[in-house]
């Protein structure tokens, strides 16, 4: 069997660094905007109206 070239070595090593790139970005971002800027703000699940239960 050839050996593989490195040019698809190289290229599969830096879709994988990128991809790892991305994923810190991303928990990054995360960190920093996925919250409420305002603690005291109520979460959006409280927000919802519950249905009442149903009359037995």
């Amino acid at each position: 069997m050839d050996k593989t070239p490195k040019t698809a070595i190289r290229g599969m090593m830096l879709y994988v660094l990128a991809l790892l790139v991305l994923g810190v970005l991303a928990g990054a971002a995360y960190t920093i905007y996925g919250y409420p800027a305002d603690p005291s703000e109520r979460p959006a699940a409280e927000t919802i109206p519950q249905k009442a239960p149903a009359p037995q």
